[in-house]
């Protein structure tokens, strides 16, 4: 299938202009928003690329049913209890495992990031009954970013790029993710599946993205269930630490649970693309 959005990613993208501030919050129906690129037509193709170039953060309501998420939070809470916290490197054989990123283990990454998150992989099936339903989603952003429909799905490790799920519960009381940017070489785009309403499942905290004047740009208070946004994987963003003042328990389930997938550099890659911390003060919009 032609891409025009690949012709015209290629025109515009350079290291120089890539957007590092948020502009406008736009929200559309999922459903609309898939059959648009989808038909590419020359006007949307246009708007749609320079308005996401330019720093426009898109929400698109309905991506997923309610009934979807919850079930898909039940599955990766079995899926902690199951067992211990782990860790493995993407590389050949790597198994899908569930880590604490407690205060000690997120020091260890690039940036800080302190949740409870399962990763999983195309590799290795599809246990929890879920992998079509997103990768549905997944190749829209793909597509609208300029790649294949299919880009990646069958690589491992060895390839030097893989599709990545990860489902994470953010624990009242500690959960967060610092200030930064993400890699944009194999993916234009962060996704974000929103799993969890702020007033109904968290009272504080949540997704924001940074706009110009180092302001905090709060998306949490346009979500709802279900809600997928996208915007350059440039942008600064985060997440502000939710319910704070809460006591801190791994066991429950209670929280903000988030979905995201994105196409990574693997271990087999030298210097492989990683996000980056952007340590600044943020004071938030009015």
């Amino acid at each position: 299938m032609l891409n025009r959005y690949n012709e015209l990613w290629n025109k515009i993208d350079n290291e120089d202009t890539r957007p590092r501030f948020a502009r406008h919050i736009i929200e559309m129906a999922y459903d609309e928003f898939e059959a648009k690129v989808l038909e590419q037509n020359p006007g949307f193709v246009k708007e749609t690329v320079e308005s996401l170039y330019s720093g426009d953060v898109y929400l698109l309501k309905n991506g997923f049913s309610k009934q979807f998420m919850e079930r898909l939070i039940d599955k990766v809470f079995h899926v902690f209890q199951s067992g211990p916290s782990r860790f493995y490197k993407m590389l050949e054989g790597c198994p899908n495992f569930h880590r604490i990123h407690d205060e000690e283990a997120s020091k260890k990454y690039i940036f800080q990031s302190v949740r409870h998150s399962y990763y999983w992989f195309p590799w290795n099936g599809d246990s929890m009954g879920v992998n079509q339903g997103i990768m549905k989603r997944w190749r829209i952003f793909k597509f609208l970013g300029g790649f294949r429909l299919d880009e990646y799905e069958n690589n491992t490790p060895k390839d030097g790029v893989v599709d990545r799920f990860q489902v994470a519960r953010y624990l009242p009381g500690i959960g967060r993710v610092e200030t930064h940017s993400d890699p944009f070489q194999n993916q234009r785009f962060f996704i974000s599946g929103f799993m969890s309403k702020r007033g109904v499942d968290y009272e504080k905290g949540g997704f924001y993205v940074v706009s110009p004047g180092n302001k905090l740009k709060d998306i949490e208070e346009f979500v709802d269930v279900g809600d997928i946004s996208i915007g350059y994987a440039t942008i600064l963003h985060g997440v502000d630490l939710v319910d704070p003042g809460r006591p801190v328990d791994w066991a429950k389930n209670d929280g903000r649970w988030w979905f995201g997938v994105y196409s990574n550099s693997t271990d087999a890659v030298p210097n492989r693309a990683i996000g980056k911390p952007v340590r600044i003060s943020l004071t938030r919009e009015s």
